[in-house]
């Protein structure tokens, strides 16, 4: 799932973007886990509901999805997303589309050395992927 997401690195943001083309934050995230058979919201707003399958940002896994507010941190609702690529101890990295102007599109970011910390909310473990042959 991470070699098929990473592939779109670089692809522009797009707001309500869902394909190639152009992605948003959840556009991008549903494109991904639709592709493995997950279904998921199609907007960070309606995460609320996948909420209660939240773990300790200590127990996440590759291909879990991380759930932060948006740029207003006192609304302490969904407002951003990635999926995680990489777990070690002191390491997390996760792919998300960003609208920043620092980091535009696609990017993998490395989540303790941003300002992602002050805006998490919660990892959600995902099923395992259904592996499909292209």
């Amino acid at each position: 799932m991470i070699k098929f997401a990473t592939k779109y690195i670089g692809t522009r943001y797009v707001w309500g973007g869902t394909t190639p083309k152009g992605f948003d934050c959840s556009g991008f995230i549903q494109y991904v886990y639709k592709n493995f058979n997950i279904a998921i919201p199609r907007t960070t707003a309606r995460y609320t509901g996948l909420l209660k399958n939240s773990i300790p940002l200590q127990k996440a896994k590759v291909g879990d999805l991380i759930v932060f507010t948006g740029t207003n941190l006192k609304i302490k609702k969904p407002g951003h997303a990635g999926i995680i690529t990489e777990v070690k101890p002191g390491l997390l990295k996760f792919i998300h589309s960003s609208s920043s102007k620092k980091h535009f599109g696609v990017t993998e970011t490395n989540y303790y050395k941003s300002g992602y910390p002050k805006r998490f909310l919660a990892v959600i473990q995902m099923p395992s992927p259904s592996k499909r042959e292209y």
